[in-house]
């Protein structure tokens, strides 16, 4: 019962004071809660995954949730909270897309949130990489990186958050997100900052290059594809979810039906269009990065999230020619001194993240 997994709370009491703060992690099928002690991170509670399908459910859920915990600990008091949505944020709302319905039913009203559990001034609504990037940097100064993430190239010695530049972030998933870890040296503080640059146009090798009559074909194939063969595709559009199936119908030479999960599993058993696809993908995703990575002076790239992990048994596979891809570059130069790190070990980045900020806004006025 739920009662039973928020009774531990009660031992967070302070004289006649218990405070808590809480992250929270908004999906598609629901949402997943993290309480923790105000005074101590390291005590959490996550109750587990609780189903919504529009904004109407996403209320109701928080409201019964506000209330169980007051059922078992009596004034209990939120003093930080920090909640990461998988969606467009315009102003004081955030649309979460794969949530069922009209654009209405999908909006969340950011002022509408029960503010026993969004206290006003004190709670934060991150995009999900932009959390997961925070997650990142939680464990950096946790000096817990290292446990869930390997670095695959670059200098020795080093940080998974750059001590000495910037830090990228990306993820692929059903898009391909990115998220900048700026290192302040002046106040030495790291601030996220969640960018878009899974839009930026992808480009192929010039016509010496060995690999450009498959580049060409290949953001034709998605340009025709996507846009009627005017515009040239975005990195989004050849590597994600739906990157991995266009690139794969590509192979083909025409659509296969299939999807993503099923070309990886596919590939694990030896497909050979499939696995070459998944390597593809990566090579777009790598080359995506190193642009980001020399434009906004980044010292360490970290592939990310349950994805990255869950395909280790291919990024073990490919690893040099994804080192080569990254360093084949007119700034090879700048090259040699990134870094570039990918998740082996799963963990939820994103709720890690929204703890971080919950913490950080229950100290701090926002």
């Amino acid at each position: 019962m739920l009662s039973d997994k928020l009774s531990p709370m009660k031992a967070w009491k302070i004289g006649d004071e218990l405070k808590f703060c809480l992250g929270a992690d908004v999906g598609g099928s629901g949402i997943r809660f993290c309480l923790t002690n105000f005074h101590d991170q390291s005590q959490r509670i996550e109750p587990g995954h609780m189903k919504t399908k529009n904004v109407h459910e996403f209320y109701k859920v928080i409201s019964d949730f506000s209330k169980a915990i007051q059922a078992v600990a009596p004034g209990a008091k939120c003093v930080g909270s920090s909640f990461a949505c998988a969606g467009l944020r315009k102003g004081d709302t955030v649309q979460v897309m794969n949530w069922s319905g009209s654009a209405a039913d999908q909006t969340i009203k950011i002022p509408e949130i029960d503010q026993t559990l969004y206290p006003a001034h004190h709670s934060v609504m991150l995009n999900d990489l932009e959390a997961g990037a925070y997650g990142v940097v939680s464990l950096s100064e946790t000096n817990e990186a290292d446990s869930y993430f390997t670095k695959l190239w670059g200098p020795k010695g080093g940080n998974v958050v750059s001590k000495n530049g910037h830090t990228i972030v990306l993820a692929m998933g059903s898009g391909l997100g990115a998220a900048l870890i700026h290192n302040d040296l002046w106040t030495n503080t790291s601030v996220v900052i969640p960018t878009e640059s899974g839009f930026l146009l992808s480009a192929p090798r010039c016509t010496e290059h060995r690999t450009y009559n498959d580049d060409v074909r290949n953001i034709n194939y998605v340009s025709d594809h996507y846009y009627k063969g005017e515009h040239t595709p975005c990195f989004e559009d050849l590597a994600s979810g739906r990157g991995l199936v266009i690139d794969y119908d590509f192979l083909l030479g025409h659509p296969s039906g299939w999807s993503a999960v099923q070309i990886v599993e596919l590939a694990k058993k030896g497909d050979e269009k499939a696995k070459l696809a998944m390597k593809n993908h990566y090579i777009y995703f790598l080359r995506c990065a190193k642009q980001v990575a020399y434009g906004m002076h980044c010292k360490s790239v970290v592939m990310a999230l349950s994805n990255q992990v869950a395909n280790k048994w291919l990024i073990d596979e490919i690893r040099n020619d994804l080192e080569a891809e990254f360093k084949d570059t007119s700034a090879w130069k700048a090259a040699q001194g990134i870094s570039v790190y990918s998740q082996t070990k799963d963990v939820n980045i994103n709720m890690i993240g929204t703890n971080y900020m919950a913490h950080f806004a229950a100290r701090n006025a926002i």
